[in-house]
């Protein structure tokens, strides 16, 4: 029987498109190199991608006008920031945030309910405190307090969690 050599763990990527729309995103932001963009990436997720998908993909951004050279950058790094054309096509194709976000609810309940055997009425409270989390962020006008409030819930499960362990 032929044996295999140990593999390297595959990291989880982002959807087909993401990638893309991801990088409109931060070429959005500030001028960015492909370097840049990589390792901003990874720096949000457990994946870092190649370079042979970010030069053709920034190659291909920038002959359909989405992207340009950002002139008043270092010179001897190729920076991109987005073009007005990017920016309407960035406007016109926001369901990709849709898109992560139901992703996200397909695997988050996977690992709730089938890996870890959360009870379905424990499911339902904790994807509600999602649902709001992600909605009062989306309106958001005090930061601060939002963040006490995340911390103090944090506190509170974590003084459960003593309290089951004593």
């Amino acid at each position: 029987m032929k044996e295999y050599p140990e593999h390297k763990r595959r990291h989880i990527g982002v959807p087909r498109g993401m990638l893309r729309h991801i990088t409109l995103i931060m070429l959005k932001e500030k001028p960015m190199s492909g370097s840049e963009i990589a390792e901003e990436i990874e720096s949000y997720m457990d994946w870092k991608p190649s370079p042979g998908s970010i030069y053709p993909l920034l190659n291909n951004l920038q002959e359909e006008d989405l992207i340009k050279p950002n002139e008043a950058s270092d010179p001897t790094l190729k920076r991109f920031s987005l073009s007005e054309k990017g920016r309407s096509e960035l406007s016109a194709h926001r369901h990709h945030d849709q898109e992560i976000r139901n992703r996200s609810k397909n695997i988050r309940k996977l690992y709730w309910r089938l890996l870890r055997g959360m009870p379905e009425e424990a499911y339902e409270s904790y994807i509600a405190l999602q649902d709001q989390i992600e909605e009062t962020y989306g309106k958001l006008t005090d930061l601060e307090r939002f963040k006490a409030i995340l911390d103090d819930t944090t506190n509170e499960l974590k003084k459960l969690e003593k309290k089951d362990n004593e």
